[in-house]
């Protein structure tokens, strides 16, 4: 699964790391102050915000019976947003002798429970209870470890009239979703989908709802014929019915966890590839038809590849990819069938900004490391989620190169040093408070960045032998850490308790005080870890340090790190430039080394890490305005082979104030606005010249013919707040447009400007947009009606936002968004009594408690 978060839709610029922003900060203490001689700092008696919250143990589930296989014969009941449904479960005691059966099921209303033979001939009804939750099955008789038995249930699942939760990553645990399912819901289609994870699924079907269960399965899914449907596994048939349904069979032949069982039915393209024989299918809106292997074209190469590279060959019948609309989550890797979220439906020209592969190769991946292999409890979700998130370093790592791997997987790590600000705790944890809370940046980002440290400890052939014997020894299994800490050693031979307890099974991360001189032939390199080791162990780490000379001669020296505070001493016959610890930047911590101008100088040079040249870049960019002479440093950068180097050179110069000569800089980033190979780069330059350059309006009526969304919408921007009115012209030419990088930049130049008459545009771009993107849209849309002039512009105004704020599809956020727009048109005669009765009709009860805060 990849979560849903507005950090998600962003798109993958590395920006600076807080290890990076941390390096400014010299402990006094520390200067030319040898370590015996430094002092212990006095512990602080308040407990840190971030500590660990611990709750109380979360053992595995204790398996009675095997689930051997489940048959589902379901219909959908759209009116009433209902399932009707006939399961058969075989099952076997697993070891013990049982006599009852506890099943998962949410929210049924149950018709029949009782025991059939194998062809489900009834053998006699079967005394239970239900609580809502569970259904206790009282059986004919002591079943042993050798019975086989099958329980028939026929039940009516109602997802929608149930409490429901939700977390950051899975915001809704209904299970069973029906989108427009009356078919009145603006610009959306109709359609059926299922999201099983965590423990959702039991919300349409019983079963024992955990994730060290697997099963077999056989889904007969009745549906309109007008729609196509998907199921794990091979469509076995299809018998089209009288009453103008058609019933498809679905059957999964291998074992996979139950969460990962999933249907979907609706108005779906089907585009078809191969990959060694087996069929590889993309499911896309109609419209996007032609744009399905720009989505997913790259899928079958993927398989080739991760087959090869852990020697497991993709273990499934079939691959399908399938995007549906307001999914509750980024993507989610049902066995054979992964669902993604529709913002992945993308354009080829949509493409160009926003490239989907990183999450297509995470939902791939995890038929290897989350459906093959399946953590045996959600204490043990990064078996799952921090392998899948390292798929993403590796496949741009074999896609696009080192470069692009490593400036991606910073990202990661900020992602974690962001979260750890207000919590850190163990990556694997049997002591959480809500399993929900697994869901998180150490499980995805902190967890992929310390496989890639793993990688590098032991080695690549260690690495991928090691990963591979996993999977071989636990396939169709579930698995707990120490299968993969067992995988490790056997290959490498080493005892590596020491590596997976210190990152998996402690909290935190290293914060290194690093500084070195050179006097009589050596370099002392002084390290100290400086977290609080109450709370956060002293870390073993082997590592490097490169000294790097002037005219770029590099050494590298092997060292572990194993103290509180240590001195590394090195004999050389000249004093190097600089000095590099952890050159190749695979350490997941907070680094403070200060360094001189010159020295940042060789490193951005010579550097081989590209995120060390990268914090040279933005350390020298720093200095810029109080010291011209570094434009000249910089200046190379704008032309570097790797785009993030330039990107992050172009952004050295925006705002520039100090009194160095820009000109030839800004000749070149007046080519790179134009001719720059990555869209991003040339959005870049685009923003910089708008603040540096005072012909900046030539550049950007060339840029605004561009093939880039991104680059169309900076230059509109920024030539709406020069031009004024006089951009209008050029802006209307894009006023179809359903890009949100486009429409947004346009609704600002509307209200900035106070363009009249744009109300129907922004009907029209809300009725176009996703129900995440309306929200945006709104907060848009109030700085307009502000300005709007007459009553009759403003009550127009007030009942297209009511439009949306009563609409059924929107979601939360989304409506009270919608609320706030149309609140400054509350003192127009009868707004205010459409506002009042709309909120009457309101049915969302956390829209209703928030907006009565806001006092509606």
């Amino acid at each position: 699964m990849l979560f849903s978060s507005a950090a998600l839709m962003q798109s993958c610029k590395t920006t600076q790391s807080v290890a990076q922003q941390d390096q400014t900060e010299v402990n006094p203490n520390l200067v030319d102050t040898p370590p015996e001689a430094i002092e212990e700092v006095e512990e602080t008696p308040t407990e840190p915000v971030w500590v660990a919250k611990k709750g109380l143990y979360n053992a595995a589930y204790n398996q009675d019976f095997r689930l051997l296989h489940t048959q589902l014969k379901v219909s959908f009941d759209w009116e009433k947003q209902r399932l009707n449904g006939d399961a058969v479960l075989t099952l076997q005691p697993y070891f013990y002798s049982q006599k009852d059966v506890i099943l998962d099921a949410k929210n049924f209303d149950l018709h029949k429970v009782e025991l059939v033979d194998q062809k489900s001939k009834s053998l006699g009804d079967l005394d239970y209870s239900y609580d809502s939750l569970q259904i206790h099955i009282a059986l004919d008789k002591e079943y042993t470890k050798d019975d086989i038995f099958y329980i028939h249930i026929k039940y009516t699942a109602k997802p929608n009239e149930r409490e429901t939760s939700g977390s950051e990553a899975i915001t809704e645990d209904k299970g069973l979703y029906f989108i427009n399912p009356h078919g009145d819901e603006i610009g959306k289609p109709q359609q059926i989908w299922t999201q099983g994870e965590t423990s959702a699924n039991s919300c349409w079907f019983p079963m024992f709802d955990h994730p060290n269960v697997k099963m077999k399965q056989d889904i007969y899914m009745t549906v309109q014929d007008k729609y196509v449907s998907l199921s794990n596994g091979k469509l076995v048939s299809q018998q089209k019915n009288a009453d103008g349904t058609r019933t498809d069979h679905w059957r999964q032949e291998l074992p996979h966890s139950v969460y990962l069982t999933m249907m979907a039915v609706g108005d779906f393209a089907i585009v078809k590839d191969e990959w060694r024989g087996k069929e590889v299918s993309y499911y896309v809106e109609p419209e996007y038809e032609k744009y399905a292997r720009t989505i997913f074209g790259n899928t079958p190469e993927m398989m080739e590849y991760f087959s090869k590279r852990f020697d497991y060959p993709f273990p499934w019948d079939k691959y399908s990819q399938i995007i549906i609309r307001d999914f509750v989550s980024g993507a989610m890797e049902n066995t054979s069938a992964s669902t993604f979220m529709e913002s992945v439906q993308v354009t080829d020209r949509e493409k160009l900004d926003q490239d989907w592969d990183f999450i297509i190769a995470h939902e791939l991946f995890h038929h290897w490391f989350g459906d093959l292999v399946t953590t045996e409890s959600w204490a043990n979700l990064p078996l799952n989620e921090s392998w899948a998130n390292y798929s993403e370093y590796l496949w741009r790592e074999y896609k696009q190169g080192k470069d692009e791997a490593d400036y991606n997987i910073q990202s990661e790590l900020e992602s974690y040093l962001y979260e750890s600000e207000s919590k850190q705790e163990p990556l694997i944890r049997y002591y959480y408070q809500n399993k929900e809370d697994m869901f998180d940046s150490h499980s995805y980002a902190k967890g992929g960045y310390i496989l890639n440290l793993l990688r590098h400890t032991i080695g690549d052939d260690a690495f991928f032998e090691g990963a591979s014997l996993y999977l071989k020894n636990n396939a169709f299994k579930p698995a707990e850490f120490a299968h993969l800490r067992l995988a490790f050693e056997e290959v490498t031979g080493q005892d590596l308790n020491w590596f997976f307890n210190q990152w998996f099974m402690n909290a935190g991360h290293p914060t290194f005080f690093i500084k070195d001189s050179f006097a009589n032939g050596t370099v002392k390199l002084i390290v100290r870890q400086e977290q609080d080791p109450k709370y956060t162990p002293i870390y073993t780490i082997p590592t490097k340090v490169s000294f790097i000379w002037e005219d770029g001669k590099k050494e590298i020296r092997n060292i572990t790190v194993s103290k509180d505070v240590e001195t590394f001493q090195f004999s050389f016959d000249t004093a190097p430039a600089v000095v590099i610890f952890d050159p190749d930047h695979i350490i997941p911590g907070v680094f403070n080394h200060s360094k001189t101008a010159n020295a940042y100088k060789v490193q951005a040079k010579y550097a081989e890490q590209v995120m060390h040249r990268v914090e040279a870049i933005d350390k020298l960019g720093e200095s810029i305005t109080a010291d011209p002479s570094i434009i000249a440093d910089i200046k190379p950068y704008l032309s570097d082979d790797f785009w993030g180097i330039r990107e992050h050179a172009v952004d050295v110069f925006n705002d520039y104030q100090g009194t160095g000569d820009l000109t030839e800089v800004v000749k070149e980033i007046r080519t790179m606005a134009i001719k720059d190979k990555k869209s991003s780069v040339r959005a870049n330059a685009i923003n910089t010249l708008s603040t540096v350059d005072n012909e900046f309006i030539k550049t950007a009526k060339i840029a605004l013919n561009d093939s880039s969304y991104e680059v169309i919408a900076t230059s509109l921007y920024h030539s709406a707040s020069i031009e004024g009115p006089s951009i209008l012209a050029k802006a209307k030419e894009y006023e179809d447009a359903k890009n949100p990088n486009l429409v947004f930049v346009l609704s600002i130049i509307y209200t900035d400007l106070e363009v009249p008459e744009k109300l129907d545009w922004f009907d029209k771009k809300l009725a176009e947009m996703n129900d995440q993107y309306r929200q945006y849209m709104f907060r848009s849309m109030t700085g307009y009606v502000i300005k709007l002039k007459t009553d009759e512009e403003k009550m127009k105004a007030a009942d297209i936002i009511l439009k949306y704020a009563t609409n059924k599809g929107s979601s939360k956020s989304t409506k009270i968004a919608a609320y706030q727009a149309v609140s400054p048109l509350m003192e127009v005669e009868g707004i205010s009594q459409k506002v009042g009765k709309a909120l009457e009709n309101e049915t969302n009860k956390e829209v209703i408690e928030e907006l009565s805060q806001q006092g509606y």
